[in-house]
């Protein structure tokens, strides 16, 4: 192929792959599956600093109902990037990860059907509850469970704790199902 080059004709050749690359990490998502796996947890640069520790329970009945009563609960929210240009106008991925404690009744309810297999917590847990979610590593979880809630239009893991009666739960853009 020939290439007709004229006077400032290496800085257009040069702007052309520049722009591609740009436009293909705009029109990326991140990867995520049903079960909460893969989705890209980054922070924007803006949140890096610690996340406001909430405590309030009515957001995340709202978006989790199928849990019951919820109290004493600890969460945070963050914005997430799939691209290291936050400043491109797009959806925003927001983040919601959190642990409560649930009714005893509906802790059973919940964990006594289905497939569930003990281990430990597979999305991290942020620093800012970490010391309140404490160990890790004996939570059931069922990923049947997960879709249930989830019902597939967004990414999220429920992992239990039948010791203390407490949910961890991570997910990203969990939908409001009061509406």
């Amino acid at each position: 192929m020939k290439v007709k080059q004229r006077a400032g004709g290496a800085r257009t050749l040069l702007l052309i792959p520049a722009a591609a690359l740009l436009a293909s990490g705009c029109a990326s998502a991140p990867e995520s599956s049903a079960a909460g796996h893969g989705e890209d947890r980054r922070p924007t640069t803006a949140a890096t600093t610690p996340a406001e520790v909430r405590t309030d329970v009515e957001p995340l009945k709202r978006h989790f109902p199928q849990l019951g009563e919820l109290s004493a609960t600890k969460w945070v929210g963050r914005v997430l990037t799939k691209n290291s240009v936050p400043e491109i106008p797009g959806p925003t991925d927001v983040s919601l990860d959190g642990v409560a404690q649930l009714d005893p009744a509906t802790l059973t309810a919940i964990t006594d059907s289905g497939t569930w297999r003990e281990g430990g917590i597979g999305c991290g847990v942020p620093q800012e509850i970490a010391a309140e979610v404490g160990d890790t590593m004996a939570w059931l979880h069922s990923e049947a469970f997960d879709k249930s809630v989830t019902r597939t239009q967004y990414t999220g893991s429920f992992y239990f704790d039948r010791q203390t009666n407490r949910v961890y739960f991570c997910t990203v853009n969990p939908k409001d199902r009061t509406s």
